[in-house]
């Protein structure tokens, strides 16, 4: 809540800017991390009962999907 008070605060425009930068940045990462997952692929282990193991590679396409209903970022 203090970090919510302060943003808000007469004076701490600085501070409120710093925060802006902050999310938009994570959120960028964030999309950039989905876009990258959805087109070069994950690698998927799977473990059955009785030790059979299976690796499989290819996009995620849920993560594609996820990334494609938000906007890109616009600058860097």
């Amino acid at each position: 809540n203090s970090a919510y008070n302060l943003r808000a605060a007469l004076g701490a425009e600085s501070f409120a800017h710093a925060w802006d930068t902050a999310l938009k940045w994570g959120q960028d990462m964030a999309y950039d991390v989905a876009m990258e997952a959805a087109l070069n692929g994950i690698t998927t282990i799977r473990i059955a009962r009785g030790g059979a193991v299976t690796i499989g590679s290819g996009p995620n396409m849920k993560m594609l999907n996820a990334a494609l209903r938000e906007p890109p970022p616009q600058s860097r």
